[in-house]
């Protein structure tokens, strides 16, 4: 790879601008599940920030080596100064060292071919790798001092380098902003679609999983379960949590399966003013086929939700499967803690994604 003129090659307000688009495309085809299982959009904004921001080389000087080859070298003056003659007219070559300092840096490589701010007519040259530099020399003259050289091209090198951090200070600044209004749009989008497939009185599938097309004269054969399903004042699942888990994941769970096309029993959902919550839960759990259970610390903690759990476990003595278990936060041995059975059942855990929670749980009830 042969050495070329660093930071000429792309101009920073045109990188910093891309980075936005990027941000903004990023952030308009995020799954929802990711939004929902953020623990806030200033965390959510700042991790985007970070990721498409500018991530500057920092040199390791320290652990820079050189490495030496044998070549053949050009040669025009002689080491007193004198100028070097050949009767035939070409090149007078002598055997001589290309000596290649090596530099490591951390960062973002491409970042070597972005020009800053400010800059000069006589940018720094290298080979550019991907984690690092090459500074090489081709000479037979002992008295030509590369130390020296490289050390000021590797002062050129810092001094571009420094010049593209304020820009990516600005830059990150300017993503987070731009994030937190695209989150904020991505939440009203998801709230209106919410409402919107709420009130659909009809089973709501995936288009590849859409029933097959009718063929004339073929028999139509109902789904299992859908007509229990979808029939009045029964549900197909009852989400038991803890209230300190609603934010972070009963809610964007319970919508997410809502939305799936799932009646869902859930406190906010199904609890109306003046209601009995004694009634309301009892009735909830006796009316639906399966109970999602959000296991947690919260939950290990409350009576309540360890009540609705007795309530679910009670429809399981006829050896009929009721409980899902969702694992929130918790490992093997705390679930163990709390109950070995529920340690020893299969669990999806909130860990692998709001999306592969809600698919787990479909399989289940659209068996």
């Amino acid at each position: 790879m042969a050495s070329q003129y660093l930071f000429s090659s792309a101009n920073i307000f045109g990188v910093m601008e891309s980075r936005k688009r990027q941000i903004k495309k990023a952030v308009h085809e995020m799954d929802r599940s990711e939004i929902d299982l953020a623990s806030s959009d200033d965390a959510l904004a700042e991790k985007l920030a970070q990721e498409y921001g500018l991530d500057v080389p920092v040199l390791d000087e320290e652990n820079q080596y050189a490495t030496k080859e044998e070549i053949d070298v050009v040669v025009h003056r002689n080491p007193d100064g004198t100028p070097v003659f050949n009767i035939s007219g070409g090149p007078v070559r002598r055997r001589g060292l290309r000596v290649t300092i090596i530099v490591p840096f951390n960062g973002d490589p491409s970042l070597f071919n972005v020009q800053p701010t400010a800059f000069d007519s006589n940018p720094p040259m290298a080979e550019l790798h991907a984690g690092d530099i090459r500074l090489v020399y081709e000479l037979a003259d002992p008295s030509f001092d590369i130390n020296a050289a490289s050390e000021r091209m590797l002062s050129k090198v810092n001094r571009y380098l420094s010049n593209l951090r304020p820009s990516s200070e600005q830059l990150k600044t300017e993503l987070k902003q731009l994030a937190l209004s695209l989150i904020a749009v991505r939440r009203r989008e998801s709230s209106s679609h919410s409402q919107i497939l709420r009130s659909l009185k009809m089973p709501i599938r995936d288009p590849e999983a859409s029933p097959r097309a009718r063929v004339p004269g073929a028999r139509i054969e109902q789904s299992k379960g859908v007509a229990s399903r979808r029939s009045p004042q029964r549900w197909d699942v009852f989400i038991c949590h803890a209230t300190e888990d609603k934010k972070d994941i009963a809610d964007p769970l319970a919508r997410n399966l809502s939305a799936r096309g799932l009646e869902v029993w859930y406190d906010e959902f199904s609890l109306k003013l003046g209601d009995s919550l004694r009634q309301s839960i009892d009735r909830g759990l006796a009316l639906s086929r399966f109970g999602v259970v959000i296991l947690s610390a919260n939950f290990f903690e409350k009576h309540w939700p360890q009540q609705e759990l007795n309530g679910l476990a009670t429809r399981e003595s006829n050896g009929q499967r009721v409980i899902l278990p969702v694992w929130h936060n918790v490992g093997a041995a705390e679930v163990a803690g709390y109950s070995p059975i529920l340690a020893d059942r299969k669990a999806v855990q909130t860990k692998e994604g709001l999306s592969k929670v809600v698919e787990k749980i479909l399989e289940v009830v659209l068996a």
